[in-house]
């Protein structure tokens, strides 16, 4: 097994990591601008929506949102105390749970593969920067040839598909569907 998995499977399987993520938005206010722009946007488009993927589904804050509106929500995540959570805050919610599966980044592009999704392409947008202090990130982001190097390591650091989930977006897949 390689190195960025075992990290992977170490930092999204602690015991609490649920418990954590699921406050984050008490916490940090680049989470809440974030999530309030994504569900505005899932909100805005959900007429005629039946049947949701909730990919890196985390604490199912999002999972719980659309199921409450009445869609079947498939609630993907690689962390089984994230789902746990999730499980949680929606038998409190009074929200039926959702069909639910933990998943690696290769089984994620193993599934992905199957429906016929070509050039798949996986990535933790973000993974490298969420290590450093802020401080720290401030002072690179105002030197532009550190800016610029940062950027290029962050972007080949945040490439590796095992760093999935780390990163302020989290997971960033990309592919291409046959025609049909």
């Amino acid at each position: 097994m390689d190195y960025s998995r075992k990290i992977s499977e170490r930092l999204w399987n602690m015991p609490d990591k649920g418990e954590l993520e699921s406050h984050r938005e008490e916490t940090f206010i680049d989470d809440i601008i974030q999530k309030s722009h994504i569900e505005k946007e899932l909100l805005s488009h959900l007429d005629g929506i039946k049947t949701v993927f909730d990919g890196g589904a985390e604490c199912g804050r999002f999972s719980i949102l659309l199921a409450k509106h009445g869609c079947e929500v498939t609630h993907f995540d690689i962390s089984q105390p994230m789902i746990e959570k999730a499980k949680e805050l929606a038998e409190k919610g009074g929200v039926p749970w959702c069909i639910t599966y933990t998943f690696m980044p290769d089984e994620l592009e193993e599934i992905l593969k199957r429906y016929g999704v070509k050039n798949i392409k996986l990535a933790g947008p973000g993974a490298y920067a969420r290590t450093l202090p802020n401080e720290l990130l401030v002072k690179i982001m105002k030197d532009s040839k550190q800016r610029s190097d940062f950027l290029d390591f962050c972007h080949v650091y945040d490439s590796n598909p095992f760093v999935c989930g780390m990163g302020k977006d989290n997971l960033f897949a990309r592919g291409e569907l046959s025609a049909l």
